[in-house]
């Protein structure tokens, strides 16, 4: 018994701490697995069980200016990751957008990179309050099994991504994620303000948009698998590629079910 602890330990010093990159390894919510794995399974408890349970028997929540004040620091955050992502590092040249290994020079860009990038990952922490939400306002049809899966995905995914491989090739998925949620977030605040300036055929369009994200992403990742010359991990694509090719088709089946399917029987 005490040689297996001994084993599972060391194993356990191997991959939390010999393999995660020292520039983020200490940061909060990184230093080991334990933090996010309780919020994953906290927020997947009160999204699927307690929550429910708990709105079961009161009236929805008027959660208007909360969700506004949300919404609001949603889309000033991911501008900031997009400006930020092409004014430091693709438009000056600094980042290849064809394939680009981790930098491990210490100087101020990539400083600012593993900040960033830390701070990505929070922001697919906070995310998940769209889906407490969701519950505190009796919409419990939109927790879907694709909307609860994709939120958890993008934890663990940020989670891997900062505490291994922080910068490099992965940053163009913070910048395209990024992009995508200012636009959909700026959907959401005008939908709450002024309903009447969206009508359903805007949901059609983001929809569309989330798709072309995967699309791009399939793209960016899958290439480094057959490219010898690039430095970027390839085990990250192995490990990214499943996660976003599953998202993909469920947002696919969605579309063709919410806006061909229904649109012909309607």
């Amino acid at each position: 018994m005490g040689t297996l602890f001994n084993n599972v330990t060391k194993y356990y010093t191997y991959v939390n701490d010999e393999l995660a990159d020292p520039r983020t390894n200490k940061f909060w919510l990184v230093a080991n697995p334990v933090p996010i794995m309780t919020i994953m399974f906290l927020y997947h408890r009160f999204v699927k069980v307690w929550g429910p349970a708990y709105m079961a028997n009161r009236q929805p929540y008027n959660l208007k200016w909360v969700i506004v004040a949300y919404n609001l620091m949603q889309i000033a955050l991911c501008a900031h990751m997009t400006f930020q992502c092409i004014t430091w590092l693709y438009l000056p040249g600094y980042y290849s957008v064809w394939c680009q290994k981790i930098n491990y020079d210490d100087n101020e860009v990539e400083r600012l990179i593993i900040e960033r990038v830390w701070l990505y990952y929070f922001i697919k922490i906070v995310d998940l309050l769209d889906t407490v939400f969701f519950i505190l306002r009796k919409k419990f049809s939109h927790v879907s099994f694709l909307h609860v899966y994709h939120h958890l995905g993008m934890c663990l995914l940020g989670f891997i991504g900062t505490k291994y491989v922080p910068g490099g090739h992965g940053i163009m998925l913070g910048f395209i994620n990024s992009a995508v949620h200012a636009v959909m977030y700026s959907y959401y605040l005008i939908s709450i303000l002024r309903p009447q300036w969206v009508q359903g055929w805007w949901k059609k369009y983001i929809t569309q948009l989330q798709i072309l994200q995967f699309l791009l992403l399939i793209l960016h990742f899958g290439h480094i698998i057959f490219e010898p010359s690039c430095g970027y991990p390839k085990w990250v694509a192995y490990v990214f590629l499943p996660h976003n090719i599953f998202i993909l088709i469920l947002f696919s089946d969605f579309y063709v079910k919410e806006y061909i399917l229904k649109k012909k029987k309607e």
